[in-house]
């Protein structure tokens, strides 16, 4: 489920790749759909490809390190038009959700020098805000952040000031690790473990507003909800080391509602939906 490379050559002194023609991202389907959420059958199907797009790479010891909606492709991006009720609206359907990863020139491989910042703001995780190193884990919450804007159609961590995103994680889930707050060499977003932060300020307020605990934007109080939430959690797990890896993901309960044809990696129909 990663883009394939045709063929590369050299033209006026300019490496040139040519890849199979793919359709839109799954970040513009989702713009060009008013940010309406996909449905969980479709991004069940979703995660179980990237999944294994992701663990492909980690099994031959290369991190992506810039995973983003912009970044997973619709194989073909055609859609279905019907009339949403509830949301008052024209929603688009992708008819098929077969995708495949594209952009690997951040990827990095396990001998190679390890940059100090990676990954696109909103999906960068907090070993990588703190400097405390990073390895394929930080594929793991990005790709977290990425199921989340799939089910809500928001970012999860909309911001773009390390302290703000500190704050905005905590809010969402949990404090974090006292042995991550005494490890990072940037103490200057801690006092006495505690992260510096003014609630009163505007940014204060704007995050008291916007973020909650992950829990809360369960849409439905169902099993298959309750699962996916579940997988998120262990997801967005802070610690690296017990970050759930995308191997222990794929057995995950969240995945055991994929029809035999999906396993198969094959495509994922909006008539197959509704039935």
């Amino acid at each position: 489920m990663c883009v394939m490379m045709w063929d590369s050559f050299e033209y006026h002194g300019h490496a040139c790749i040519a890849f199979e023609l793919l359709g839109k991202s799954t970040f513009d389907f989702q713009k060009e759909n008013n940010y309406l959420p996909f449905p969980l059958t479709q991004i069940r199907h979703m995660a179980f490809q990237l999944f294994h797009a992701i663990k492909f790479l980690h099994d031959n010891k290369l991190t992506h390190t810039d995973l983003k909606p912009e970044n997973i492709l619709f194989v073909n991006s055609d859609f279905n038009t019907f009339y949403n009720g509830a949301k008052n609206c024209e929603e688009k359907c992708v008819k098929n959700t077969s995708i495949r990863v594209i952009d690997f020139g951040s990827a990095t491989f396990d001998h190679e020098y390890h940059s100090t910042i990676v990954a696109t703001r909103h999906y960068r995780p907090p070993e990588v805000i703190l400097e405390l190193g990073w390895a394929q884990p930080c594929d793991v919450w990005s790709l977290g952040c990425i199921l989340f804007e799939y089910y809500t159609g928001s970012t999860l961590f909309q911001t773009h000031d390390n302290r703000e995103h500190l704050v905005m994680m905590e809010k969402i889930l949990g404090p974090l690790p006292r042995r991550m707050k005494y490890k990072t060499k940037k103490q200057k977003y801690f006092q006495n473990g505690s992260l510096i932060w003014d609630e009163t300020s505007a940014d204060g307020r704007y995050v008291n507003k916007n973020c909650h605990l992950l829990r809360t934007y369960k849409r439905e109080d169902s099993p298959e909800h309750a699962e996916f939430f579940d997988l998120l959690q262990r997801m967005l797990e802070y610690s690296p080391t017990l970050r759930i890896t995308l191997d222990e993901a794929l057995r995950h309960p969240f995945f055991a509602r994929l029809k035999p044809e999906e396993r198969k990696l094959g495509s994922r129909t909006c008539r197959d939906l509704s039935r």
